[in-house]
């Protein structure tokens, strides 16, 4: 696989990663609203259904990383885009609240397959040299996702309602993605072809007899990360409320966390080669816990909760190009689809629980103290994690 080549499928990755996301993941939040009053249920109904999705796609993540690493990311993405226009087109027909959790069981599925996991493991089998800075890129892509369907599910809700802009983002993922996947994805597993980049890329830097310890700290690492991640994502504009600030002000200040995800990309990109991953990733989730340090210690500043936003964006962005990167760099890219897949199952687990486990203290202003705190253990139990995973490269 050529430079040249590799870097074709970067672009057509990215926009593949940006319809995904931002349909099966970000329309939810403008459409949810409007689905809840026509079916008549409530949004623990919608989100249970929501829930559910992901919980499948955790369940589904170890077999679609094997599938890569077998039948190549091309016949699995594709696959994965035929998925997820069924999914979308379900749940724009749904009538009943069974018709809603199976359309989301579909969407789940999907998910597994058309998602970063995915496409990172495909991107590794066909960028060599370059997958680093390929994943990065992609990811600045893949960032973009929300801010181009919160407005484009606004204006089809507006246009059309819920259900037709449900249906034009199912043709979407056939007329867009599909071509995008069949046309730029080499056919094939790909050679995964590492050149002189060395053990890091190719066998991998851990000796197998530390691989299994490694991969379980790692996999506790990411997690921790991920729950967290969801909380924050989910219930940002109440926690932001009951830390003092007024509504106007907690909508204007969660909107830096997407630029900010976008921007601690570009920082990895334009830096992170200095470093290697692993140090990248001590740093990132590092900055995480910074974060909720802030976030308890606002009361009401405005300056505080916008250095929150600033700094939990930005480690939420490295940390999506670290969950790619440091995997090839511990356990090498031969199996890459599985072992990432493998990896992805748990903190998907961990995002599907988080806002229900945090609802109860999301409400009473000491109860919310106290669930901040116990994401802060977290976040440090994450960090702590992550060291001990790397920690077994050393010791050879």
């Amino acid at each position: 696989m050529t430079r040249s080549t590799a870097w074709r499928l970067v672009p057509a990755l990215g926009v593949t990663q940006i319809v995904s996301w931002g349909t099966l993941y970000y329309s939810i939040a403008v459409l949810g609203a409007s689905m809840r009053a026509e079916l008549g249920i409530s949004a623990a109904i919608l989100f249970g259904a929501y829930s559910l999705a992901l919980l499948i796609s955790a369940l589904t993540a170890p077999f679609v990383g094997r599938a890569i690493d077998r039948y190549g990311g091309r016949t699995v993405l594709s696959a994965g885009s035929v998925s997820a226009a069924i999914a979308l087109f379900l749940i724009g027909h749904v009538h009943s609240t069974v018709s809603l959790y199976l359309a989301w069981s579909v969407a789940g599925v999907a998910m597994a397959m058309t998602m970063y996991d995915a496409a990172f493991a495909t991107l590794s089998q066909h960028s060599g040299k370059s997958y680093r800075k390929a994943l990065t890129a992609l990811t600045l892509m893949g960032g973009l996702a929300s801010t181009a369907f919160w407005p484009a599910s606004l204006k089809g809700l507006e246009w059309f309602g819920w259900r037709d802009t449900l249906v034009i983002f199912a043709a979407l993922e056939l007329v867009l993605c599909l071509p995008l996947h069949l046309t730029f994805i080499p056919p094939g597993a790909g050679a995964t072809d590492h050149g002189s980049a060395g053990a890091a890329e190719g066998r991998g830097s851990l000796p197998a007899s530390k691989r299994r310890s490694a991969f379980v700290w790692l996999a506790i690492a990411f997690a921790f990360n991920g729950f967290i991640v969801s909380v924050l994502t989910v219930h940002l504009i109440s926690v932001l409320q009951g830390k003092g600030l007024s509504l106007a002000t907690a909508v204007w200040v969660g909107m830096f966390f997407g630029p900010m995800q976008v921007t601690g990309r570009l920082i990895e990109f334009a830096i992170g080669r200095r470093f290697a991953s692993r140090s990248v990733g001590i740093a990132a989730l590092s900055l995480l816990v910074i974060a909720l340090l802030v976030l308890l210690a606002l009361n009401g500043q405005v300056a505080l909760a916008l250095l929150f936003a600033v700094i939990f964006g930005g480690s939420n962005g490295v940390v999506t190009i670290v969950r790619g990167t440091v995997p090839a760099e511990l356990f090498g890219r031969a199996g890459y689809g599985g072992t990432l897949g493998n990896l992805a199952a748990p903190a998907l687990f961990a995002r599907a629980i988080a806002p229900f486990a945090f609802a109860p203290l999301a409400v009473a202003e000491s109860a919310m103290v106290a669930g901040l705190l116990a994401l802060l253990a977290m976040a440090v139990l994450s960090v702590v994690s992550f060291g001990f995973a790397i920690k077994r490269s050393q010791e050879r």
